[in-house]
């Protein structure tokens, strides 16, 4: 078969690996320039900062054995602790294993696409049945999978998403031209109850070899409420906005502030209510968290999954 992936996410490279191996033409389009979808990274100034997923873990052992095999030692260990907002000072999930790459998790993305064709800056803005066949980007495929987020998946087939089913969250790097002073030695503190609006802030410096010396730099990922109200602000609002929240949480500095970043991620987690999508084209699948959680293991699981349903057809 001739298989075209929609989007070069974890889930759908993951997928693609599967057909490919299986002996299927697959090739892979994606809109941007970068691999691996919300595991993003960037270089912010001389530092490399994870402005996505910030970490994993790797519970399901079929995955950890995978993962680690194909990222070798770029697999590295978060030893520091993540704290919670209240109660003040304990410690969120104590004992869990956490997981990075060392050279941003986005490597990830690149890694699981050596050897496959994967089509960067293609848009595809939508996905045409003609008899037996799907066109897209002036090609044929006999198979169509999408590892892009629900609405945007839906869009793609012509159907109507009811609802988002996603959370949106407004990141902001931050950089401080001093070493670290804040966060009590953690990797990041955390607000499980949604009410403050810097649900998660972490310390890149804690991964090894991250950001320069002298400088320390948060990651501030906004609450899913506070995401709402703000997304089609002015980016320099919320940013500003956030930045001053941070530095009175940890005694900060102002006059040490260095660069600043601010992402949007409109579709950043699916919700736990989320329905599950129905009645999809004939030849038209998903994966990723379209129909289950956004963790890295379950996304990765989906891909595994829904190649096995391409396969049966």
């Amino acid at each position: 078969m001739k298989v075209g992936v929609i989007g070069a996410g974890i889930s759908g490279l993951v997928c693609a690996r599967v057909l490919k191996k299986s002996g299927h033409e697959v090739t892979v389009l994606e809109k941007s320039r970068s691999l691996g979808g919300r595991c993003a990274t960037r270089k912010f100034g001389d530092h490399v900062v994870d402005h996505g997923l910030q970490y994993f873990t790797l519970r399901d052992p079929a995955v950890r054995k995978e993962v680690a095999e194909v990222t070798g030692t770029e697999l590295q260990k978060l030893t520091a602790p993540i704290l919670q907002a209240e109660p003040k000072g304990a410690v969120y999930r104590e004992g869990e294993e956490r997981f990075y790459l060392r050279s941003g998790n986005n490597r990830l993305g690149r890694i699981l696409a050596e050897g496959l064709e994967v089509l960067t800056e293609t848009e595809v803005p939508k996905a045409e049945k003609s008899w037996r066949k799907w066109k897209m980007a002036g090609r044929e495929f006999d198979a169509v999978i999408s590892c892009a987020p629900w609405p945007q998946s839906a869009a793609l087939a012509g159907l109507k998403a009811s609802e988002s089913g996603y959370d949106p969250c407004l990141t902001v790097l931050l950089e401080y031209q001093v070493g670290r002073t804040g966060g009590e030695g953690a990797y990041a503190r955390m607000d499980v109850s949604g009410d403050d609006p810097l649900a998660w802030i972490a310390c890149e410096n804690v991964k090894e070899g991250r950001v320069a010396e002298g400088c320390t730099v948060y990651v501030i990922q906004a609450s899913p409420e506070y995401s709402r109200q703000h997304i089609e602000q002015n980016p320099e609002y919320w940013a500003s906005d956030l930045q001053v929240l941070l530095e009175k949480t940890w005694n900060l500095d102002p006059s040490k502030r260095g660069s600043v970043f601010a992402h949007r991620w409109r579709y950043a987690r699916r919700r736990e209510s989320a329905p599950s999508p129905k009645d999809l084209p004939k030849g038209f699948f998903l994966c990723g968290d379209s129909w289950t959680d956004s963790r890295l293991e379950s996304v990765w699981k989906s891909g595994w999954m829904t190649a096995e349903k391409v396969l049966a057809i």
